[in-house]
């Protein structure tokens, strides 16, 4: 079936999912979060899992064409900026994939966009090549933060959808007993993916995402959108830990990918905000 179709990935915390929804609300548009059983893909294969995913999305394009619903990873029946909610001991995870209505007409040649995280960069090497591509990132001192303070396999310093498509990433997270040290592994990872397999202009960082209202993101993707007010969560006052300093200085021990786009001012002064935010 004919029509757009864009991947959208990016490390975890980047802001993928609030990317998810800003390009759904854009005109002839639809975006989908996290909607596949990725653990069903074939492992060992990545020509064979994209062809699962070319498929996929032939099937969700019908289904919004002839019935206005799509599946997707969804809260009260929409895409959310966030899977996780307050909760009285934090924060909770609070989303499950379900069909979601389309609430406009299409067109049929609507851009079709499907986020997923871990799964997609450990393809993107395969997924490049035919494929329109978008990679979120963030600054790594804040994803950091963000990681400590949410329970997923990435507080522990896992990325089980990746490690099953990438085995050399499986086995040295598994060689690692330390949760900071697999994170880092981790981090370094997600960026080298993006660094070396996508155009710079398909790369985006969440705060640019943030300060142009949402236009860096509808520009990269070649969609119609409009500027809106966007609030920056670097400093979020629930992502605050005890050792931020620790991670500070762990990020800025020895050279990484992420130097390619963030300085050391930046991890600096993302440690800076994150200790004064109120607890």
């Amino acid at each position: 079936m004919s029509g757009r179709n864009l991947i959208l990935t990016g490390i975890p915390r980047a802001g993928t999912t609030l990317a998810c929804q800003l390009l759904g609300s854009c005109t002839d548009t639809v975006a989908l979060a996290e909607p596949m059983p990725v653990a069903d893909l074939p492992a060992n294969d990545p020509a064979a899992a994209v062809a699962v995913i070319d498929a996929f999305f032939s099937t969700c394009r019908e289904s919004a064409l002839t019935r206005g619903k799509v599946p997707s990873r969804q809260r009260g029946g929409q895409v959310p900026d966030n899977f996780f909610v307050a909760a009285p001991q934090g924060r909770r995870w609070d989303a499950a994939v379900a069909e979601i209505a389309i609430p406009r007409p299409l067109s049929a040649g609507f851009t079709l966009a499907i986020k997923h995280n871990g799964t997609f960069l450990a393809l993107l090497p395969e997924l490049v090549r035919g494929h329109a591509v978008i990679g979120i990132m963030r600054n790594p001192l804040a994803l950091l933060a963000a990681w400590q303070a949410i329970d997923l396999p990435i507080g522990a310093g896992r990325l089980p959808m990746a490690e099953r498509l990438d085995p050399a990433l499986a086995a040295q997270l598994g060689d690692e007993n330390n949760t900071l040290s697999r994170q880092l592994i981790v981090l370094e990872w997600c960026f080298r993916r993006l660094l070396d397999h996508l155009p710079r202009e398909r790369i985006l960082r969440y705060e640019d995402i943030i300060d142009s209202g949402g236009l860096a993101l509808t520009a990269a993707a070649g969609v119609a959108g409009t500027s809106m007010p966007l609030a920056n969560r670097n400093a979020d006052r629930r992502h605050r830990i005890a050792d931020t300093r620790q991670l500070q200085d762990r990020l800025q021990a020895k050279p990484s990918a992420w130097r390619v786009f963030y300085s050391d001012a930046d991890i600096a002064a993302a440690a800076d905000r994150l200790s004064a935010a109120a607890p």
